[in-house]
């Protein structure tokens, strides 16, 4: 027998939180020890079974795959008290196919059966799932190790009982007659703990006794040994605690690692533990799948008529649809249709487009609002006709081969938008029709960035926030969407294989000196290394849904936390696409059910969003002023700035917009250059006359994917689908295909009669861009969403506004920036009316009136309740509301909060008055109920009741606390803007406004400073003892979160209470974290600025050899950083005297900084 070792229980990185070995690096180990084979093993989950099998195969490592099962000795339908919940651990593996599916069937009914705080399984699972699996006795929290050393381990809840080597006997036996004598195996561990070493002897002897064999195991949960540090590091994230914690939760012994064979062998010896290292090879060479690959299985889609194929159904429905949508099939229609449809059937792809049809017209027949499309499928007249894309494809010359080709051999990915309160309904519709153990959402893992890895380990190290916090602002700011990792920062990679990692490099500098020199500093960065790109938690992807044809764990594992939890997949999205599965994103998108809501307000029968003339010329105002908070894909700064910029003047002018914002456009200039071509500012060039008639769109840049395409088939002669080759392979700009792909292209060109300098030049120029060009057909669906939000909004203000409000209204800082919006556009918002406002925002008299369910302690049930019952007539008093509302409903907080908020004010109350009358005023409305009740009750004796209401006194709070009150309870000042008139300053102090700050990715970091309105002011201590505070700052765009820590908060605690003007210093963190950790405070005095501002204008004067583009960029750029509110004046000088131009759009703070830099640009 070989001296080699297999290891049979391994943890990888989807034990989450527990196992810090990532799979590629375990295989890499077991390769460099070689070892023939590998085992994954993780807690309770089939997680990373697929990948572990490929990357295995790939790296010439045996696979098997295997779990770590919970066992519950009870049913597993059971719910103990929580006291009462054990488990144990049981090591399984599949030895064969049959095994892989009885695996895949046990970890799935674990959770849709089993479920109980962790997946369990019962006898009852294992004797059914039993053919073709292994079973290993398992660790310390073994069943049968749980009898022989009953405190060995109390993590699933094992409390201490009595040692019993009988019950141990008696559980292995059970054992051995589930799984049968050949495959069931006696598991020795040995990590230095003393419960480990006392049972060694009684596994010999249950081994001998039962004739089970032995099999040696490591239990790692790392890869290597210098790993360990970054794994306790881990198990303090899991369980929140610091690595001096003496009490925390943390693995006895040591040696967790993936060992050598050696190192195996010398623990468990022959001699000592006959057969125990031998048998883990005897098991790797039972080991044999067979798993078939490059197959699709799509559920069958059922069929009126059964003498019809789908290919004969599909036909039909699509020229049923293109009468409807053409008013001429001409011959280039048929013919895109014929020949689309000949790919699709020739693909077997028939079935899909059916399915997805299907779904489409289920929504609109429900009456739910669908996007026009998403992606590469806007290019196919097939999914036109069927009604599944809204955009006519020959229109905008969109490709079908850029969506679908026979040299693409994977299933066709059309993603569906729809109205996100609907998103459930057509999910159900698709659970229905193909069965609910046939749909399943798709999971997701978050893994632990760099930054977030640094301030895990600075937080479980026990250093304070700011540590952490230091060296992660050390780390290099994103490129273009792309974050650095730690290795990236510290480590130079030649290959580039991240495509930046020379710049995150170079930028990181800094971090590489401190980790260097600062011994804390190393120690964070260290542990943080073995933190970054591990698997966080398990999460259920947004979108995507997978539709099997028979039950969905003939295909793949699922779980279900709780009875009615979601069925989701084990597998991520990757592999459930590479299983052949049918995997649909249904997105829900909010701008859908804006555009409804608007619609609705509007309430014009003859008012159609969808037949709207794309040329409008307030939509285009709007565009072109930047006014651009609301609409679709285009809100963010730099497509603001862009817009007004380009000044678009018609609809294709939105499709480029949409796709100039994009990273890759971003960062190749195009924005820039694209604009300046559109408005004249530069010719428009062409680098053969030949190409003029597919780039005139787009004045001569190279701004989408298809062009790329339409260029290499007219000069160069390829076909479309070959074309979409050159595509794919520059995007990815793999050196040796663009070679290929380079001779092709040119030797084409030269056949066709062009030089070969133009087609060198040629494939240069579009190699470029094709690195950055954005797919059209995606651009063009999401320009017209864009389109119909930005017409809205030009001639809808108040109801389009109104519906933003309703759509975000559980988010705070949204609807700051909503409202802000509406003041800004001269649109008034007002406080919630008993009688005229609805459950959500809405118009009246063309003014916005906050809903009722915005009122704290109200909600929407009840605001639904009031709304209704208002149909039986309009309350007349604060008496008559009450007596007719249900106050099981409605109790006197939710009152009050009403009177706070000015829900009552048209009564004309004050709402001191009525706020300190409550009591009396409920008593009232319940004289009245019982009056109307009482069928004695005369005309004379409700008017005398009616005489006897409460007088309410006419007292007001004071301003300040009438108007505090009153954002109390809707959130947000209404009545009147404590900031009103102070926008300008408040910019002028500030190096960015909040609503720019939205922009940011998830983990990008921003110094800033920030002037606003304090409110929401909350003063804390952390578990352990530190103080600290937390409070909102307000300014005219919106509001964000600030927190304050350490020295500051013994700075400022005292002054921060009562109405607070400050300008914030610290880092803004995006994302869903919106908010600065602050490092200083300064006290502003509102008033007192605008006393002292400068509004003049400020003037420059330069002379015109100076004044070049590139300067002129670079003196925009600069003035944008000092906003403020004074004019800027350009006095150009040349030889026939001085130019005085204004710049439209920019106004600045005059500043002594700004004078020097300004000087220093323009005469350096």
């Amino acid at each position: 027998m070989s001296k080699s070792f297999v290891h049979l229980h391994a943890h990888t990185e989807y034990s989450m939180l527990d196992g810090a070995a990532k799979i590629q690096t375990y295989i890499d180990r077991v390769k460099e020890l070689a070892q023939p084979a590998a085992a994954i093993t993780d807690h309770g989950n089939l997680y990373g079974a697929l990948e572990f099998y490929n990357i295995a195969k790939k790296n010439g490592v045996k696979p098997i795959i295997g779990y770590e099962a919970y066992i519950t000795t009870e049913s597993r339908f059971e719910r103990p008290d929580r006291d009462k919940n054990k488990r144990f651990h049981l090591t399984l593996l599949a030895e064969n196919n049959e095994g892989y599916w009885n695996l895949v069937n046990l970890a799935s009914k674990a959770f849709t059966d089993g479920y109980y705080y962790k997946p369990r399984l019962d006898y009852e699972l294992l004797r059914e799932h039993s053919k073709g699996v292994i079973a290993l006795s398992g660790c310390l929290g073994g069943e049968i190790a749980q009898h022989l050393a009953p405190d060995g381990s109390i993590e699933e809840g094992n409390n201490q009982g009595e040692r019993s080597y009988q019950k141990a006997l008696d559980k292995a036996v059970l054992y051995q007659n589930i799984f049968g004598e050949e495959n069931f195996y006696i598991e020795l561990h040995n990590h230095g703990i003393k419960q480990q070493e006392l049972i060694l002897p009684d596994l010999l002897k249950i081994s001998n006794e039962i004739s089970a064999p032995l099999v040696a195991t490591n239990d790692s949960h790392y890869v290597n040994p210098e790993d360990s540090s970054a794994h306790d590091a881990l198990l303090c994230v899991q369980t929140n605690a610091t690595i001096d914690d003496e009490s925390r939760f943390k693995f006895e012994g040591d040696g967790y690692y993936v060992k050598s064979s050696e190192e195996m062998r010398a623990l468990f010896t022959e001699e000592e533990y006959p057969g125990a290292c031998d048998n883990t090879l005897q098991i790797a060479d039972r080991v044999d799948y067979s798993f078939e690959s490059g197959k699709y299985y799509l559920p069958a889609f059922p069929l009126e008529d059964p003498n019809l194929t789908v290919e004969e159904y599909l036909k039909n429905l699509v020229y049923e649809g293109a009468v409807s949508v053409y008013p001429e099939l001409t011959d280039e229609v048929t013919e895109r249709i014929e020949y689309e449809l000949d790919v699709i059937n020739s693909m077997g792809f028939a079935s899909y487009f059916l399915i997805v049809g299907d779904l489409i017209q289920y929504a609109k027949e429900n009456n739910i609002r669908t996007g026009a499309g998403r992606g590469s499928a806007a290019g196919s007249i097939v999914s036109y006709c069927l009604g599944i894309t809204g955009i006519e494809p020959l229109k905008y010359g969109l490709l079908f081969e850029r969506f679908l080709n026979k040299g693409r051999k994977e299933l066709p990915d059309i993603d569906m938008d729809i109205d996100e309160r609907y998103r459930k309904d057509v999910i159900d519709y698709v659970i229905d029709k193909y069965g609910e153990d046939k749909v399943a959402h798709i999971v997701t893992f978050a893994t632990i960035k760099a930054k977030q890895a640094i301030r895990d380990s600075s937080r479980v190290l026990g250093l304070p926030f700011s540590a952490g916090d230091k060296v992660a602002k050390l780390m290099p700011p994103m490129i273009l969407g792309n974050t650095a990792t730690l290795s990236e920062c510290l480590y130079l990679d030649e290959d580039n294989n991240s495509g930046y990692s020379k710049e995150f490099y170079s930028a990181s500098a800094e971090l590489r000196t401190q980790y260097k020199n600062d011994e804390e500093v190393k120690k964070i960065i260290d542990i943080a290394l073995g933190l970054e790109g591990l698997r966080r938690q398990d999460g259920i992807h947004a979108a995507a849904v997978v539709i099997s044809p028979e039950k969905i764990t003939n295909f793949l594992p699922v779980q279900k936390k709780g009875k009615d939890a979601e069925l989701v997949t084990q597998y991520e999205m990757h592999t459930v696409e590479q299983l052949g599965l049918l995997k649909m994103d249904f997105l829900g998108l909010r701008n859908l059910s804006i555009i409804d809501r608007t619609v609705e307000l509007i309430n014009k029968d003859e008012f159609n969003i969808d037949q709207i003339p794309l040329s409008d010329e307030k939509t285009f105002e709007l565009f072109s002023s930047g006014r651009m908070i609301g609409v679709f894909q285009l809100e963010s700064r730099i497509a603001q700035i862009t817009a007004r910029s380009l000044k678009p003047k018609r609809f294709e002018d939105i499709v480029a917009l949409v796709a100039l914002i994009r990273p890759g456009p971003l960062g190749a200039n195009m924005h820039i250059e694209f604009a300046d071509r559109a408005t004249g500012k530069k010719e428009i060039e062409f680098l053969h006359e030949d190409l003029k008639v597919i780039l005139e769109e787009t004045y001569g840049v190279i701004l989408y994917q298809e062009q790329v395409m339409q260029i290499a088939q007219r000069i160069s002669g390829f076909q479309l689908d070959e074309a979409d080759d050159l595509r794919k392979a520059m995007g990815k700009k793999i050196p040796k295909v663009m070679e290929q792909q380079r001779k092709k292209f040119t030797d084409g060109a030269i056949k066709k009669g062009y030089s070969e300098q133009f087609s060198v030049e040629l494939f240069d120029q579009i190699a470029f861009f094709a690195g950055y060009g954005f797919n059209k057909s995606h651009s063009v669906p999401y320009a017209l969403i864009a389109y119909q939000t930005a017409y809205l909004k030009a001639n809808f203000p108040a109801e389009y506004l109104s519906a933003c409000l309703t759509a975000v209204k559980r988010d705070k800082e949204r609807t700051a920036v909503f409202l802000a919006e509406a003041r800004e556009l001269g649109v008034n918002v007002n406080t919630p009316d008993i009688n005229l406002s609805i459950e959500d925002f809405s118009v009246a008299n063309g003014e916005i009136l906050f809903g009722l369910s915005a009122i704290r302690n109200v909600g929407d049930i009840t605001a639904e309740k009031i709304v209704l019952e208002r149909e039986n007539g309009a309350y007349e008093t604060v008496q008559d509301f009450l007596a007719r509302t249900d106050s099981r409903s409605l109790n006197k907080r939710g009152v009050e909060a009403m009177i706070q908020g000015g829900a009552f004010d048209k009564f004309g109350f004050p709402r001191r008055g009525l706020y300190d009358s409550i009591i009396d005023l409920i008593e009232d409305a319940k004289g009245l109920k019982k009056s109307k009740n009482n069928s004695q009750g005369s005309l004379f004796d409700l008017e005398e009741q009616a005489s006897e209401l409460t007088i309410v006194k006419n007292i007001e709070w004071d301003k300040k606390e009438l108007l505090d009150r009153e954002r109390e309870m809707l959130g947000f000042f209404v009545s009147e803007d404590p900031l009103e008139g102070y926008g300008e300053i408040f910019r002028s102090e500030s190096t960015h406004s909040i609503i720019e700050l939205m922009d940011l990715e998830e983990d990008e970091e921003v110094n800033v400073a920030i002037t606003g309105l304090v409110s929401n002011v909350q003063k804390r201590v952390s578990r352990r003892g530190n103080a600290w505070i937390q409070f909102d700052l307000q300014e005219s765009t919106g509001s964000l979160g600030v927190l304050v820590f350490n020295k500051l908060v013994d700075k400022y605690n005292a002054q921060l209470d009562g109405e607070l003007y400050l300008k914030v210093s610290g880092t803004y963190a995006g994302g869903t974290e919106n908010n600065i950790r602050a490092r200083d405070f300064e006290l502003i005095e509102p008033s007192k600025l605008l006393t002292d501002l400068d509004t003049t204008p400020l003037k420059i004067s330069v002379q015109e050899e100076i004044m070049d583009k590139n300067n002129l960029i670079l003196l925009k750029e600069l003035l944008e950083r000092f906003p403020g509110s004074s004019k800027v004046e350009l006095e150009v000088n040349n030889n026939e005297g001085i130019k005085l131009l204004e710049l439209k759009n920019i106004k600045v703070k005059k500043t002594p900084q700004l004078r020097n830099e300004i000087n220093t640009l323009l005469t350096s």
